[in-house]
């Protein structure tokens, strides 16, 4: 009922396979949300990949953000984050091997963010352990960060090209009063 829409910026890389099989399961378990998806080509060289991105670029649903050379997932993250509608509430980051099995998904993740005072919310924890202690993070592959999560939080760390943004970035969350959670953990 409102203009507000939801960005869902998918990193890929030579996985068309991959690639479909997450989009179409956004596709079909988010018919009822205002979406917009990003995808971010990571400098793709197959044939089949190449093939595929061709074909998405006319699709009209699909923003396709194609680099020449892999800029790695973190940048690739922040590329689509500058590209997305500036009416998101929210900025879903996915990897090209999420599939989508709950047409809850969105809402279950939001409702989770509204009801815990939450900004950034993930579904699932990883741990660094670090000098004999276990430092939990959320997980990267499929993170909502709210608008003005982002604001005070993003980019993420591209000098990180793949390991270590989403700890960073659970800590900022944490810093500015964001309180980073994980679908299925109460505190």
């Amino acid at each position: 009922g409102t203009d507000e829409r939801i960005s869902i910026i998918v990193c890929h890389k030579d996985r068309p396979e991959l690639l479909n099989m997450c989009l179409q399961s956004i596709a079909i378990t988010s018919v009822n949300n205002n979406i917009e998806i990003i995808v971010v080509d990571n400098g793709s060289t197959t044939k089949d990949a190449l093939d595929y991105l061709d074909m998405l670029s006319k699709e009209p649903d699909v923003t396709l953000i194609r680099n020449e050379t892999n800029k790695w997932w973190a940048s690739a993250y922040n590329q689509g984050a500058r590209a997305a509608d500036k009416r998101s509430k929210w900025l879903i980051f996915m990897h090209q091997d999420t599939v989508v099995l709950s047409p809850a998904w969105i809402d279950l993740m939001s409702s989770i963010a509204e009801s815990q005072g939450s900004g950034f919310v993930g579904l699932e924890e990883g741990v660094y352990s670090y000098d004999k202690k276990k430092v939990p993070y959320v997980q990267e592959w499929c993170l909502m960060i709210s608008r003005d999560c982002w604001k005070d939080i993003g980019p993420f760390p591209e000098e990180l090209k793949q390991v270590g943004g989403s700890f960073v970035l659970t800590y900022a969350a944490q810093r500015y009063g964001h309180k980073p959670t994980v679908v299925g953990r109460s505190e």
